[in-house]
């Protein structure tokens, strides 16, 4: 099983989760400092879902040139809608992450090309980090951040989990949502070797898989890659 692209109430109801979380995406951000983020610079996120990233940064960077990019036209819209209520004047585009396609303009440009928590819903994994790596310039990183199957914790990530699911305030069926995208997610091996077949393609001067809990409150994995250098 596969979700498809995240549309209507459900959009909605993301939204919601992620403007209340801001937290969260503050511990992101920290892992995007690491990454080598830096004003000026041009920025993709791929799966931005509803904009609460985009808008942050926008805040933190403000001369950033940043493009946001999602598979569902409602969740565009709502991020569209987000940031102009915040005052922000940024790019959303409708585009799907595993095809270059939509993204073309943009395809060695971007010093730093992201995602967060997305790509476990993808169907094809190894085309998703080519097209990170395609939009990439020479010199530049791509960092993902994404659910992966719970078998793949340890006991106390397991337990930080369960705690996570019975905590965060949502309602039950948005609390079934995020507990069965961890159940149809990725394996660890499964991430590693997508980024692997990626790098073949497009060769990358470093790359690293790992698990950790920094930027969401529960394990998830993070993988970097910098794209060799002309």
């Amino acid at each position: 099983m596969k979700i498809e692209a995240i549309t209507g109430s459900e959009a909605e109801a993301f939204h919601r989760m992620g403007s209340q979380a801001s937290h969260r995406y503050d511990e992101f951000v920290d892992l995007l400092v690491g990454a080598g983020i830096a004003d000026g610079q041009t920025v993709v996120d791929l799966c931005c879902g509803s904009g609460e990233l985009e808008v942050i940064l926008s805040s933190r960077f403000p001369s950033l040139n940043l493009v946001g990019v999602d598979l569902s036209e409602d969740m565009v819209r709502i991020a569209r809608e987000y940031a102009a209520e915040q005052g922000k004047a940024l790019e959303f585009r409708h585009g799907d992450a595993q095809l270059l396609a939509g993204m073309e303009d943009l395809a060695g440009k971007a010093d730093l090309v992201v995602s967060r928590n997305a790509f476990h819903r993808l169907t094809r994994l190894p085309a998703a980090f080519d097209t990170m790596l395609r939009l990439a310039k020479p010199g530049g990183a791509v960092l993902n951040c994404s659910f992966i199957h719970p078998s793949d914790f340890d006991e106390s990530g397991f337990r930080a989990w369960v705690t996570f699911l019975n905590q965060r305030p949502w309602d039950s069926e948005m609390q079934i949502v995020w507990a069965l995208a961890h159940h149809y997610a990725p394996r660890l091996d499964d991430y590693r070797e997508a980024l692997a077949q990626a790098a073949r393609e497009t060769p990358v001067s470093e790359q690293r898989v790992w698990i950790d809990d920094q930027g969401y409150g529960v394990p998830t994995v993070k993988c970097f890659a910098r794209r060799a250098a002309a």
